[in-house]
């Protein structure tokens, strides 16, 4: 009988050293955690831009002062002639004060500004309505735009080159 247990004993603890020694399931080795992409640069346009502008009327100077909330622009638009003082429809025409509106997609800006009826311009009575896209480069953007105008008509070709003030 003493060598019975004895042969027991032994098998379990030979099993028991084993199976404490191997696994049931193939090592496996951690993959190589790849680097993260970094996300695209934000573009913010949140400040003062200033530049010229041209359309089927005339040449114009053009300010837009925006704040930017997430993708959300908004602001004001400004535009005056290039020279007031010259006698044409656009020297008039061209002094507008309203609202801009907007969303930037990565560098792309699409835009409306509103112009409306009243304050302190020559026409107080003309409302304009322009829309368009914008590409935001380091510190410039570049537009083009349409729109209409209640005393002028169409606006066509609109072309903006900003730069942004200090």
């Amino acid at each position: 009988m003493r060598s019975t247990a004895a042969r027991i004993i032994f098998a379990c603890f030979a099993t028991l050293s084993w199976s404490c020694g191997t696994t049931s399931s193939p090592v496996q080795t951690p993959s190589p955690i790849a680097p993260a992409t970094p996300a695209p640069a934000t573009i913010d346009v949140t400040g003062t831009w200033t530049g010229t502008g041209s359309d089927s009327f005339s040449p114009e100077l053009v300010k837009w002062v925006l704040t930017q909330s997430g993708t959300n622009v908004s602001g004001t638009a400004e535009f005056n002639p290039v020279d007031a003082a010259d006698g044409t429809c656009g020297s008039c025409h061209k002094v507008k004060r309203g609202a801009f509106a907007g969303t930037i997609s990565g560098s792309s800006l699409s835009l409306t500004m509103k112009f409306p009826a009243g304050g302190d311009v020559p026409t107080p009575i003309c409302v304009a309505d322009l829309s368009g896209t914008a590409t935001v480069q380091d510190r410039r953007i570049t537009a083009s735009y349409t729109g209409t105008d209640t005393c002028e008509g169409t606006f066509a070709d609109g072309k903006i080159e900003l730069s942004r003030q200090p």
